[in-house]
């Protein structure tokens, strides 16, 4: 916003001083803080609270890859016990 209040004072040639920047500032704005303020929850949460993403998503994954196996587990089984009753 300090770029285009800059740019606005040193150009000579703009008669609408500080009307039409918010149009461009808004857009701008709506992209680049989301993505500062991701960067600095990633890094608050490593740097302060010792939280590492990467190993929570490991863990997620291995819960996943758990569920997966007792349910393969358990399916093998149902179809073990109509085989047997047949």
């Amino acid at each position: 916003m300090f770029a285009f209040q800059f740019i606005q004072a040193i150009n000579d040639e703009s008669k609408n001083f500080d009307e039409l920047e918010i149009y461009w500032v808004i857009p701008i704005m709506m992209i680049i803080v989301p993505i500062v303020y991701l960067i600095r929850i990633k890094l608050f949460d490593k740097l302060v609270y010792g939280i590492d993403l990467k190993k929570i998503e490991a863990e997620l994954e291995e819960y996943k890859r758990k569920e997966q196996d007792e349910q393969e587990q358990q399916n093998t089984t149902a179809e073990t016990q109509k085989q047997e009753v047949h």
